[in-house]
C-alpha cells in the first residue's frame, strides 16, 4: 500500500468535501421530479374534495393518515422567483369575496377586501347586509386569492360547520373608490384619505359596537410585510406577514365581543410555480409554509389578572392554519392608485356619503 504524503491526503479531502458541497447546494440534485402541466392546475385552483378523509384530523389528534399526496408537492424544477414588485401590484386594489361550504346555508356576505400596497395596509369587511358594495365584475384574466379551510379537528373557531372556501376576485386595480364602497357598506359618513384613517373613523362611530347586520365582520391589516426568502434549493420563496385587529358580533363563527377588538398576525411563505392561466403563489403542506392565523381578544387575553389558557377562553381566541392558499395569476401591467388620488377622490366622496347618510 502507497503511502501518501498528509499534503496529498488533504487536497483530495478538500476536493471531496467542496465536491459534496456543490452538489448540495445545486437546484438539481436529488430534485429530478417534475409535475405535469395537469397537476399543477390542479394545485393552484384548491376545491372542498380536497377535504377528503384521509386529510381530516381524529377527535385523538391523530391524521387518519400522514401521507400527503406527492401530486400536491411542487418539486424545484417546477417552481419559480418572481418580482417582489409584481406580486405588490398585483394585491393592490379591490377585491371581491364569496364563501363557499360543504353545508347546506346561506354565505352570501358582502364582502370585500381592500389593499394598499404603497401604505403596506389592507381593509375587510363581511356582513350579511344584502348590500353588495364592489363591483360584482371581475377584470380580465383577474387574479383571484383563495382560502381553503378543511373541517380540521383542534381549530378555534370550530370546525363543527364543515369545510370552506373563502374566494376573493380582483375588480380593480384602483383603491381611489376605497370611501364610496366603505361609506355604502357601513351606512356612514367617511373623510378619511387613507385605509388606517376610513378605519379609524369606522371604529370610532360605534359601528362595531352596534348591531348593523346579522353577522359582521372587519379587520384592518397594518403593515403588511412582503419580502422575497432565500430558499436553501432553487427560487426563492415569498413570504407575507401582517398584523391584524379584527371586531366583529353577530352570528358569526368566531364568537366576537361587540365593540372589543382582537389582535393577531397572520402570516405563511409562498412557493411560486407557473400553470397554464398564468404565474401563481402556493401555500400549503409541503409547499412554502401553511398560511397560519393567530389572534386574541383584549378581554380573552386575561381573565381576574390571570392569563386565560383553558377552553373557556376559545370563544374569543383565532387560531387555525388553512390546508391551501393560492394567488394568481399574477398581473404583469396592474397600475396602482397613488396616494394622492386616493386623496383628489376625497372631496367628492364627502359629498356622495353625505347624501347617502341622509
Amino acid at each position: 500500500m502507497k503511502n501518501y504524503p498528509l499534503f496529498v491526503k488533504l487536497v483530495v479531502w478538500c476536493a471531496l468535501v467542496a465536491c459534496t458541497f456543490v452538489l448540495s447546494q445545486s437546484p438539481s440534485y436529488g430534485q429530478g421530479r417534475r409535475l405535469t402541466a395537469n397537476q399543477i392546475d390542479a394545485i393552484v385552483k384548491p376545491n372542498l374534495k380536497q377535504c377528503t378523509p384521509q386529510n381530516i384530523r381524529l377527535k385523538s389528534g391523530q391524521l387518519s393518515s400522514s401521507r400527503i399526496d406527492p401530486a400536491t408537492i411542487i418539486p424545484t424544477r417546477n417552481a419559480r422567483e418572481f418580482p417582489k414588485d409584481r406580486i405588490a401590484r398585483t394585491l393592490h386594489g379591490m377585491w371581491r369575496g364569496e364563501v363557499f361550504g360543504d353545508y347546506n346555508r346561506d354565505l352570501r356576505v358582502d364582502y370585500f377586501w381592500i389593499i394598499d400596497t404603497q401604505r403596506n395596509e389592507g381593509l375587510i369587511i363581511a356582513q350579511r347586509t344584502g348590500n353588495e358594495s364592489v363591483p360584482r365584475r371581475p377584470l380580465p384574466n383577474a387574479p383571484k386569492m383563495t382560502y381553503l379551510m378543511c373541517a380540521n379537528e383542534g381549530y378555534i373557531p370550530s370546525s363543527e360547520v364543515g369545510s370552506q372556501i373563502h374566494e376573493f376576485v380582483k375588480v380593480s386595480n384602483s383603491i381611489a373608490d376605497a370611501p364610496r364602497v366603505l361609506a355604502k357598506a357601513t351606512g356612514l359618513a367617511l373623510q378619511g384619505a387613507t385605509l388606517s384613517d376610513l378605519w379609524q373613523e369606522i371604529v370610532a362611530s360605534g359601528y362595531f359596537r352596534s348591531l348593523p347586520a346579522v353577522a359582521f365582520a372587519g379587520a384592518l391589516f397594518k403593515p403588511i410585510q412582503l419580502e422575497l426568502v432565500a430558499s436553501p434549493i432553487g427560487p426563492s420563496q415569498v413570504s407575507l406577514k401582517w398584523d391584524s385587529v379584527y371586531y366583529g358580533g353577530g352570528a358569526t363563527q368566531l364568537k366576537f365581543t361587540p365593540g372589543v377588538p382582537m389582535r393577531g398576525v397572520e402570516y405563511t411563505q409562498f412557493i411560486g410555480t407557473t400553470a397554464t392561466a398564468g404565474d401563481f403563489l402556493v401555500a400549503s403542506p409541503g409547499n412554502g409554509k401553511i398560511y397560519k392565523v393567530e389572534a386574541s381578544s383584549e378581554r380573552a387575553a386575561t381573565v381576574a389578572g390571570e392569563d386565560c389558557i383553558d377552553e373557556s377562553c376559545y370563544p374569543e381566541y383565532y387560531d387555525l392554519a388553512f390546508d391551501s392558499v393560492v394567488v394568481g395569476p399574477l398581473q404583469d401591467g396592474a397600475v396602482a392608485s397613488s396616494p394622492s388620488r386616493l386623496q383628489k377622490h376625497r372631496s367628492g366622496n364627502q359629498k356622495s356619503n353625505h347624501r347617502r347618510s341622509q
